[in-house]
């Protein structure tokens, strides 16, 4: 495959950065003793293809080494009801003293697909497969058995949330003896769903509970993970559902606009002169006591196999939403902002509906200015001249090799804007 010069000082440069995740697609991280751990669907490692779900460990959630595979090929049960050559979406928690990786099987455009479950005493293993969790064809569903993610409720009950295009997402419950969907909620609950209009085009869900405001928040993927995907958040006071966004839209309307239901937290997009960071998506968050990460997957070309894992920190607005830092993380020490520290160039990125890369625009904010934004206090601010309500923090300028200012909030009607000082 012929590389595209752009694409190839892409390569370089983001290579230059030594995050080694390069290979990386529907990530997820766990921690274990000093150790994190990023598993990720099987593509390519070292130039090779991978069968069994990778693994990469780091010590600071920045640089990642390659460790293998948890296991040797797809499990003989998943294979031989989906025909799958790699497993997808591996999802890891730990359960009493034993980890539980639910991987997905299947092919691309299929319904014929699995969710399966192995574990293991640690994350690098031995895993051993415990066989299929759930599973879908065309003749026993009409939705599609992939991209487990494992949650806890606030109760202490565990849940799985799964599924994608076709059929939407769903949520049945666990019973954690046996890491099995307990049998008489069959495929369980329809949380997510988008009209056939978009070809149903959405994955990756994540569902997170925040204890502070009492919410249940479902983040997914809308559109296609090759060139358009995006991030996209709903919350609910039930896990079960309804869900709905800031504008108070329901994610199982098939009626309504299908790009306009979901706060889009990140889409495609570019700072001036960087690099294009195309489609993101497929995240999960990861938490560790007062901070919150976002990973997900990105690429630096449409259509290309030269795709990362991202990891950006998540912050949380007063308002009960979620944003997330335009930048990938590095560690740096918290401060505390005032307004003045507002005054200046700002490169802002605005998402919208359309799909295509959003380059930043450079806005400046005049002392004048100041006077119309007001301290929430905890580094968030509200400006109201720009509709917005935001929260700054310190973050590296990768390109430039710099500290600076990241800031990202949300309009009265749920439009995501971030951006960094410059």
């Amino acid at each position: 495959m012929e590389i595209k010069e752009e694409t190839r000082r892409g390569l370089g440069l983001v290579e230059s950065y030594c995050w080694g995740t390069i290979g990386t697609h529907d990530p997820t991280i766990i921690k274990e003793n000093d150790y994190y751990y990023m598993f990720s669907t099987d593509t390519h490692a070292n130039s090779k293809p991978t069968q069994g779900a990778q693994i990469r460990k780091s010590k600071d959630l920045i640089h990642w080494e390659f460790v293998g595979t948890a296991l040797n090929d797809v499990p003989e049960l998943a294979k031989n009801w989906s025909n799958a050559s790699g497993l997808w979406a591996p999802e890891v928690i730990k359960y009493e003293d034993t980890f539980y990786m639910y991987y997905s099987a299947s092919t691309f455009g299929s319904t014929v697909s699995c969710i399966g479950l192995a574990t293991a005493n640690h994350p690098e293993g031995p895993w051993t497969d415990q066989g299929i969790v759930i599973k879908t064809n065309p003749e026993i569903a009409t939705h599609n058995a992939i991209d487990a993610n494992v949650i806890i409720d606030k109760d202490g009950q565990y849940w799985l949330c799964y599924g994608s295009f076709f059929g939407g997402i769903h949520l049945v419950r666990l019973n954690m003896e046996t890491g099995m969907p307990v049998e008489e909620e069959g495929y369980g609950t329809l949380l997510a769903k988008r009209p056939q209009e978009v070809e149903g085009a959405i994955e990756g869900a994540f569902i997170l509970y925040h204890p502070e405001f009492d919410y249940y928040y479902l983040f997914t993927s809308y559109d296609s993970l090759n060139d358009s995907y995006n991030i996209r958040v709903a919350r609910s006071k039930d896990i079960t559902g309804p869900y709905v966004d800031m504008n108070g839209r329901n994610m199982i309307d098939t009626d309504d606009s299908p790009h306009s239901i979901g706060i889009k937290l990140a889409g495609s997009y570019q700072f001036n002169d960087d690099i294009a960071w195309i489609g993101p998506g497929h995240n999960s968050i990861y938490t560790e006591k007062n901070k919150q990460w976002m990973v997900h997957h990105v690429r630096i070309e449409a259509f290309s196999p030269y795709h990362y894992g991202f990891i950006r920190e998540l912050f949380w607005l007063k308002n009960g939403w979620p944003v997330v830092s335009p930048e990938h993380y590095e560690n740096i020490d918290a401060q505390s902002y005032s307004i003045k520290d507002l005054q200046g160039n700002w490169e802002c990125i605005v998402f919208d509906e359309d799909t295509t890369v959003k380059k930043s625009n450079l806005v400046t904010v005049e002392e004048s200015e100041l006077l119309e934004i007001d301290s929430l206090g905890d580094n968030q601010f509200i400006f109201s001249k720009r509709d917005l309500e935001f929260t700054i923090f310190p973050v590296k300028d990768w390109k430039k090799d710099t500290v600076t200012i990241g800031f990202s909030g949300l309009t009265r009607k749920g439009k995501a804007i971030f951006g960094k000082r410059v």
